[in-house]
């Protein structure tokens, strides 16, 4: 139990009148890394759990004075109330209906072995740690705001970085370079949001909508007459619309050479031209740039200008693949169940583990806004409650091929004990130790679906993915 993430060590309760067991049990505990405390009789179990919080009560049926069963729902109060597990040497399916009906977790008969012990418990605190970890993501996507980058990765805290450092220099062209859907203009609106130039509009273009002549006109604007249907008065351009604030032209990538040479003559004069026009007019505008091509390689075929290429590329922000900060899955998910459960006006308090696994096994080659509509999706199937795997897309779940499955004569029983049982969780440990852990491709391999195999996980003690430090909700 070292290896689960617990503020501190996790807080236990034995509530037992026999010493041996009392005692047998604090040792037992307090190897495994947990903070154990004992009382004999109910009114001191009542009382310690008043003062202080437990995770778990370990809680004897029959006591000195009042029963467990009188007490069982006095220490269950307050907002995050102990699993109570109930210990008895006199197991009756009455006694264990009634726990159960006052809120305990299980019910284990007197005398129990050590491996049922610990693996009641272990269920408790992984289970805990889940809601301990659901409210805490709550508590953050509540505190986020929609021009925020969410996430908690080493990747995404260097973006985050680097753009408090592009803010101080309101002026400065930025380029910011990532591929589709990894959030480049939310990164460009944290950059105007956090600048000088936060009072002023932020205006958004997208370079590849537009035809050259379009964009020329949308960008500087035009004067009467420039052009066949131009409008009479003439219009104001971009440039002019977003004074004093920031331009956003995305996918610069695809913008034409000659309307390139024009760009360029704004950020070296810091002024423009209507078309038609012949006065020129201040362009107090920061320009930021975002493209998913490598300019500089355009630069080399000579489809971009190198000039123009330095200019805007000043400072850059590199935005990293979904990909490359998985960790922060659970909290994008999160943030966008939140956000777009409450545009449907639905009650979606959260994800199953199993849908949250399949949201973090799958690669998002379309990156956050691919997550983004997975999630949109799943709110629109799931009528209320938990997001469920069922409520996913299915690509979600991944396809398997013929390399996934295990060679004729692969798998051979190592083990004197033949039941049925014991030759199971071999083969199932064996699959999930093939496929890395993958839940989808084991499940698939073994026949089976990832909810029940996350149950032979469980009865069969075979821990949990390696290299994982948290049980992700």
């Amino acid at each position: 139990m070292k290896n689960l993430s617990f503020p501190g060590l996790p807080r236990i309760l034995v509530v037992d009148d026999e010493e041996g067991v009392r005692e047998g049990l604090r040792t037992l505990l307090q190897q495994e890394g947990l903070h154990v405390e004992t009382a004999t009789t109910a009114e001191d179990a009542v009382r310690r759990t008043t003062s202080r919080a437990f995770d778990v009560v370990l809680l004897d049926l029959h006591l000195p004075g009042s029963d467990g069963l009188s007490i069982l729902g006095r220490i269950r109060r307050g907002s995050m109330p102990a699993d109570v597990v109930v210990l008895t040497g006199y197991g009756t399916v009455a006694n264990t209906v009634e726990a159960m009906r006052k809120g305990a977790t299980d019910v284990i008969e007197k005398p129990f072995s050590t491996d049922r012990i610990l693996s009641v418990l272990r269920r408790c605190l992984e289970t805990r740690q889940l809601k301990n970890e659901l409210v805490w993501l709550h508590e953050r996507v509540r505190g986020l705001t929609a021009t925020e980058l969410v996430g908690l990765s080493s990747a995404i805290k260097e973006v985050q970085a680097r753009i408090d450092q592009v803010a101080h220099a309101p002026d400065t062209t930025v380029l910011i370079t990532g591929q589709s859907g990894t959030g480049k203009e939310l990164v460009a609106r944290c950059i105007h949001e956090r600048s000088s130039r936060r009072h002023g509009p932020f205006v958004a273009l997208n370079c590849a909508a537009l035809t050259e002549s379009l964009l020329e006109a949308e960008l500087f604007g035009y004067e009467s007459g420039a052009f066949t249907g131009a409008n009479r008065e003439g219009k104001d351009g971009l440039f002019a619309v977003a004074a004093g604030g920031t331009l956003f032209l995305d996918e610069i990538g695809e913008m034409q050479l000659s309307l390139q040479a024009k760009l360029l003559r704004v950020l070296q004069e810091r002024t423009f031209r209507r078309v038609g026009g012949v006065n020129d007019i201040p362009a107090d505008v920061r320009i930021v740039a975002s493209t998913n091509r490598d300019l500089r390689q355009m630069v080399q075929q000579g489809r971009f200008r190198e000039d123009l290429y330095y200019r805007l590329n000043v400072m850059s922000v590199t935005v990293p693949p979904l990909a490359q900060r998985s960790e922060d899955i659970p909290l994008l998910s999160h943030f966008f169940l939140d956000l777009i459960g409450k545009q449907m006006g639905k009650s979606l308090s959260g994800f199953t583990e199993e849908a949250m696994e399949t949201l973090c096994e799958y690669q998002w080659p379309g990156n956050v806004r691919e997550l983004r509509n997975a999630i949109e999706h799943a709110c629109i199937v799931c009528p209320s409650g938990m997001i469920d795997e069922a409520h996913l897309p299915s690509f979600t779940g991944g396809t398997l091929d013929g390399s996934d499955q295990l060679e004729r004569g692969q798998f051979v029983a190592d083990t004197q004990d033949r039941s049925i049982r014991a030759i199971e969780s071999q083969l199932v440990s064996k699959v999930l130790e093939d496929t890395n852990w993958n839940i989808s491709k084991a499940a698939a391999i073994l026949g089976i679906n990832r909810t029940t195999l996350y149950n032979k996980i469980r009865v069969y003690s075979l821990g949990q993915r390696p290299g994982r430090d948290k049980v992700i909700v």
